[in-house]
């Protein structure tokens, strides 16, 4: 506290506790009755005692220097045995995490709502029972099992769209960006006609991000460079809608999300990059190391929702968010072999142009 301020150990004196019970209560400790806690926060408001935030980070600071890990975070699941582990964007969003709670002195645990049967209530009672009151909502599949959890209790944040049933504050990679942003690099790079193709489904998940984004780039050209998206229905793409959809429109790039563009346009007897230029919305590891594309920095996405749910912890933000609030982290452009190296090489004040474009 500043000189003269009242200190942790004043609202201790006047409750009759010691101060780590007074800390514990203000942090929402479950393991402190809810009655004190109750009464230490009125003490606490009632003698104007405010937490110091320099002492709060320099405690975290000690905590990381001396390796012990304190907090323990919940990322609660919803999915089929487990599978996200398996998945390459749930790994980067789950190195995001942990990366980012380890150097804030804090330690993740993933908690399975299939492990519980499917029953928040129990899930709910094991997370108070271990202490836990920071909890992120991710890697969900809400279709098969609804994802409803009763947070009243919790400090919560939502990864991306995952329990999107809850009115929660989220962070996710900013779809709308990034489209734009692979939409006008391939066009700095000499490209006319880029387009977008992606799956209906994985399009509504992110809010309709991809499309709107790509319609938004396509009304600000010329009409005859326009090229609509192609949203593919279903997991496998209809190739009789695929070939009408470019031959009446011929793009000369495409920016693809999970639909396998490339053996696509083999199919028509095109290659890859010599016809038409290819750039990926990264979903795997292997894209981001042979394509060009669009990197959704998930690492980062996941850090950053630590860094709220601290926050939130922090002032004791719990439940439901009324007015929520959505922290959105942009993508970054990668190059790659998927597109003409003759065309990015032959413009070489497009890379920059590029960048500005992107800013803008």
């Amino acid at each position: 506290m500043i000189e003269g301020g009242v200190r942790m150990q004043d609202v201790a004196g006047a409750v009759g506790v010691s101060a780590a019970t007074v800390s514990r209560a203000l942090k929402g400790d479950l393991r402190i009755s809810e009655g004190l806690r109750e009464r230490i926060k009125e003490m606490a408001v009632s003698m104007g005692y405010v937490p110091n935030p320099m002492v709060q980070a320099l405690m975290a600071q000690r905590r990381r220097r001396e390796g012990a890990l304190g907090e323990k975070l919940a990322l609660v699941t919803n999915d089929v045995h487990d599978a996200w582990r398996g998945k390459d964007v749930c790994q980067w969003y789950m190195d995001g995490i942990k990366t980012r709670a380890e150097q804030l002195g804090c330690q993740v645990e993933a908690f399975s709502l299939e492990e519980y049967g499917h029953d928040p209530a129990r899930l709910c009672k094991v997370l108070r029972a271990r202490g836990i009151r920071g909890v992120i909502l991710g890697f969900s599949r809400d279709g098969e099992h609804p994802g409803w959890i009763d947070v009243r209790e919790f400090c919560v944040v939502g990864l991306g769209t995952y329990f999107s049933g809850l009115q929660v504050d989220r962070v996710h990679l900013n779809g709308f960006h990034n489209v734009k942003l692979a939409i006008r690099q391939l066009r700095a790079l000499g490209y006319k006609k880029p387009a977008l193709v992606a799956p209906v489904h994985n399009n509504a998940v992110v809010g309709g991000q991809w499309s709107a984004a790509a319609l938004d780039e396509q009304w600000q050209m010329p009409e005859h460079l326009r090229c609509p998206p192609f949203m593919a229905e279903g997991k496998v793409v209809n190739m009789t809608a695929f070939r009408d959809w470019f031959e009446e429109h011929r793009p000369d790039a495409m920016i693809a999300y999970k639909v396998r563009v490339i053996e696509l346009l083999e199919r028509l007897r095109l290659k890859v990059p010599e016809d038409v230029g290819v750039a990926h919305l990264f979903g795997t590891e292997e894209e981001r190391r042979t394509m060009a594309g669009i990197d959704g920095n998930l690492f980062h996405v996941g850090g950053a929702t630590v860094d709220l749910l601290l926050q939130k912890m922090m002032a004791n933000e719990r439940g439901f968010a009324e007015h929520p609030r959505d922290v959105m982290i942009a993508g970054t452009w990668r190059d790659g072999p998927t597109l003409k190296a003759a065309m990015v090489e032959s413009r070489p004040g497009k890379k920059a142009r590029a960048a500005d474009l992107a800013a803008g």
